[in-house]
């Protein structure tokens, strides 16, 4: 286990996570006394004087970006308490996370994905505090019943900003070609056709599939993103309606339409071993024309023009897209997600509640403008942000659907799947087929 103080860190790794994209009252003197269980159960752990002078362990992010160190610092300076900070390394979030979890091991703060598949996978339900009754709930809104729920109640606080699922492109790419910005998968056809014959030099879609995550983009979550308005391609899932696997469904669809880029020699040669770091970093220079992702990715589009936001706004956009519309995806973030999970320890149990008092309250305000980010809470004004987050924001507020994966139990192993049809080893139905199977499987396990 590797426990250190929260440091600066590059706003390069913010986007680490795809599979993998904020905080207003000082810490409430309305905190109660000894008590253990979720919040609705035992509502001596929501009042009383305020906890200070302790330290909670929080396992978060490496990726955290400065603007979330900031708000650890001015917690510990605001409460008096000390935060210890157990770094999960972000290449190895999901899993690190999980085997620790496995050997009983808790923290007092987690910092954790908000997609109900990632929550049941700690068995949320009867290992983290129910925050349902929390004030911050009500300014989340739809968001609180989205991430970080099961059957209705709310355990996490949501303050970093969903991330959103599309297209980046290089403008002057597109524009020395004479295309339009694509919208559909039938653009994204069509697009390579024209930039391998007039852009020979340039790669039409970058795909990552060495950094393990970002072939889920294009593979399935952008071209799903129009089925699934309201949440109904994933509850026709749930409820049995539809299977993952049917020949003509949407996910079946997506990858059969990924699978034709590829064949079509719109990816760089080294797709299945090419990164994310290398996708941005193609993109922003024009060696390459598109790339699916997600919005975290912009801090590494930053840090990549150094720092000079101006610069990426000029040479890269983004867009939704799917299979047939400009609708993008969102999915809650894993950074700025917090759990209190249950420890048995109720003095530290009401700290960490008072830790999300103050995230969600009076330390909020600063870290949106810092951040320079979406808000996720009402009530609270958007900062000035870079024209490419103004872009992002447009996309995910014009009709943005969640992922798919987002609900779906076993979804999880969606990633290693996706991969080898990547990298020529699994036809779209044999993908499809064993994403079923996981779904099965962990739905059986959950008792769902």
């Amino acid at each position: 286990m590797y426990i250190s103080r929260a440091r600066g860190r590059s706003a390069a790794f913010a986007a680490a996570l795809v599979a993998t994209s904020l905080l207003a009252t000082a810490c409430s003197n309305t905190m109660g006394s000894a008590g253990s269980g979720d919040a609705s159960a035992d509502s001596s752990l929501f009042g009383g004087s305020a906890v200070t002078g302790v330290t909670l362990t929080l396992w978060h992010n490496t990726a955290d970006p400065q603007a979330l160190l900031d708000l650890y610092k001015a917690y510990e300076k605001e409460s008096g308490n000390t935060l210890q900070f157990v770094d999960i390394p972000a290449s190895t979030f999901p899993t690190t996370v999980q085997t620790k979890w496995a050997t009983g091991a808790r923290p007092d703060i987690l910092e954790w994905h908000g997609n109900r598949t990632d929550l049941l996978a700690l068995n949320g339900s009867q290992t983290m505090v129910d925050l349902s009754s929390m004030s911050f709930v009500a300014k989340e809104g739809q968001l609180a019943t989205l991430s970080g729920s099961l059957d209705g109640k709310t355990y996490a606080a949501t303050i970093g900003m969903p991330t959103v699922f599309g297209l980046f492109y290089n403008k002057s790419v597109l524009a020395a070609a004479g295309l339009s910005v694509p919208q559909t998968y039938a653009d994204l056809a069509h697009d390579c056709t024209v930039l391998k014959a007039k852009e020979p030099g340039v790669i039409p879609l970058y795909e990552a599939g060495g950094s393990g995550w970002p072939q889920q983009v294009l593979s399935s979550f952008d071209y799903v993103a129009q089925y699934n308005k309201g949440n109904t391609y994933a509850a026709s899932i749930l409820s049995g309606e539809a299977k993952l696997n049917d020949p003509n469904g949407p996910l079946v669809k997506g990858l059969e339409a990924y699978a034709a880029l590829k064949s079509a020699g719109c990816f760089n040669s080294d797709s299945a071993t090419g990164t994310w770091e290398t996708s941005l970093k193609d993109v922003l220079a024009g060696k390459a024309a598109m790339v699916a992702n997600g919005s975290d990715s912009v801090p590494m589009l930053d840090a990549d023009a150094g720092g000079n936001d101006a610069s990426v706004d000029a040479a890269v956009g983004f867009t939704g897209v799917s299979a047939t519309s400009a609708v993008a995806g969102y999915a809650p973030s894993p950074l700025g997600t917090y759990y209190v999970p249950k420890t048995g320890d109720t003095t530290k149990e009401r700290a960490a509640i008072q830790f999300i008092e103050y995230v969600t309250g009076a330390g909020y305000g600063a870290y949106i403008d810092e951040a320079a980010t979406i808000p996720t809470l009402s009530g609270t004004a958007t900062p000035k942000m870079q024209g490419l987050m103004q872009q992002i924001d447009a996309a995910y507020r014009d009709g943005a659907t969640l992922t798919w994966n987002s609900q779906v139990p076993g979804s999880g192993n969606f990633g290693p799947e996706s991969a080898k049809l990547l990298a020529g080893q699994e036809d779209a139905q044999a993908v499809a087929d064993k994403v079923q199977d996981y779904y099965l499987q962990a739905s059986a396990a959950a008792g769902s």
